[in-house]
């Protein structure tokens, strides 16, 4: 109990434990995500690892303790490798990690029972440590076109924790079959200077990074429509700025088409609210069936949306308006025992240099769309009453 190494292994024991109790609470309060409870599951044995390290004279022999102890960081190593994999949808390692686990520890066993080597059996822990470490940095890196900070951070002490591992292997590897004293002063000495600060960065970044998913996830939900999954109001004012700056930037065309059911609250009185609400997610599925990446849809009112198409122009949009009143009229909602028919009307308008943001153009396109339902809805009309769509696609004046 003098000795420094005690003291860090029970530090060690109970960070792990506070991390498990973390990562559990994460995957109770955020959707039970499935990294979290992977993560949780791989400190909890972490801190078994570390409480064992303390047992030795609860084993048969020495060997049997070493094994013990290496299993549970194997457990920890493949339930952290396999919780990034879950997170970032990682494709380029198989689902099931554990039969690679249980062959690692058949090589610890070996080296340890059959063919004892020292070197072997310490270096292995260690060295597929640093390569899941490196391995998670790179999945956390790849998985987003542009890397939040939380990632960043994560991915760069999994580096560093890694190379330290790395380094570690190498001293424990060069003890030998039976052990050099020199080696296994310098890995001893080394592995415990490094190990505590490596692993507690590591696990803080990795709680960093769930926060950062946290925000982003609320960010999310703040622009988002709870019942049909389009953007809100706010969500469009947010996108819509976006695409109003690349407008002004590129010249790029950029047209908005605003939408609205045709006699809604017929839906709602005939066949009840649930119904609407089923009728809202329907009409708003169909808006966004093919949309490209780039199109914004938002739900700006009660049966009201608004759809922006960037590098389209007003015969492009009235085009895809056209194509989208009819796909509407034919794609009824079908319920349980009742076919719930729909239209919805129209209006068209793009941007113009002359427009100081896209509200100007919205505000053009809803009175497009209102003069679609005086003149009798199921219909499109553009923010021009001086346009009119000729047969080849094209718009030409009225006079």
């Amino acid at each position: 109990m003098d000795s420094p190494i005690y003291y860090i292994i029970v530090a060690m024991m109970f960070a792990s434990f506070t991390l498990s109790i973390i990562f559990f609470m994460a995957w109770q309060t955020q959707g039970k995500k499935s990294y979290a409870l992977s993560w949780s599951i791989g400190f909890l044995a972490a801190t078994l690892q570390w409480f064992f390290n303390l047992q030795s004279q609860w084993f048969p022999s020495p060997e049997v303790h070493s094994l013990v102890v290496k299993a549970f960081a194997l457990i920890l190593i493949t339930s952290v490798i396999r919780g990034h994999c879950q997170r970032t949808d990682c494709s380029h390692l198989p689902k099931n990690l554990w039969p690679f686990a249980c062959l690692i520890f058949a090589g610890v066993v070996w080296a340890t029972l059959f063919d004892p080597h020292l070197g072997i059996r310490t270096a292995l822990i260690p060295a597929i440590a640093s390569l899941t470490l490196f391995l998670s940095a790179l999945m956390i890196i790849k998985h987003r076109e542009v890397t939040r900070a939380g990632e960043w951070a994560a991915a760069i002490s999994m580096v560093l924790f890694g190379i330290t591992q790395s380094i570690a292997a190498i001293a424990a590897f060069m003890q030998g079959v039976d052990g050099d004293p020199f080696y296994e002063s310098i890995y001893i000495n080394y592995n415990y200077l490094m190990l505590p600060s490596g692993y507690m960065a590591m696990g803080m970044f990795v709680v960093f990074m769930l926060a950062s998913d946290l925000s982003e996830q609320m960010k999310e939900l703040a622009i988002r429509d709870q019942l049909t999954g389009t953007l809100n109001r706010h969500g469009l004012n947010e996108r819509g700025a976006a695409a109003f700056a690349t407008f002004k930037g590129t010249d790029l065309p950029v047209a908005i088409i605003m939408i609205d059911i045709d006699n809604f609250k017929t839906i709602n009185d005939k066949h009840g609210h649930s119904a609407g609400d089923a009728a809202l997610v329907h009409f708003a599925d169909l808006l966004e069936d093919g949309r490209a990446d780039g199109d914004i849809l938002a739900r700006v009112g009660g049966e009201e949306f608004a759809l922006v198409l960037p590098c389209f122009d007003l015969a492009g949009a009235m085009s895809i308006a056209s194509d989208l009143c009819k796909k509407v009229e034919e794609t009824p909602l079908r319920l349980a025992g009742i076919t719930v028919n729909m239209t919805a009307s129209f209006g068209v308008s793009a941007l113009s240099n002359k427009d100081a943001s896209l509200t100007n153009a919205i505000e053009r396109a809803d009175r497009a769309l209102y003069r679609s339902k005086d003149a009798g809805r199921n219909q499109v009309d553009l923010e021009s009453s001086q346009l009119m769509l000729a047969q080849d696609g094209t718009l030409k004046p009225l006079n």
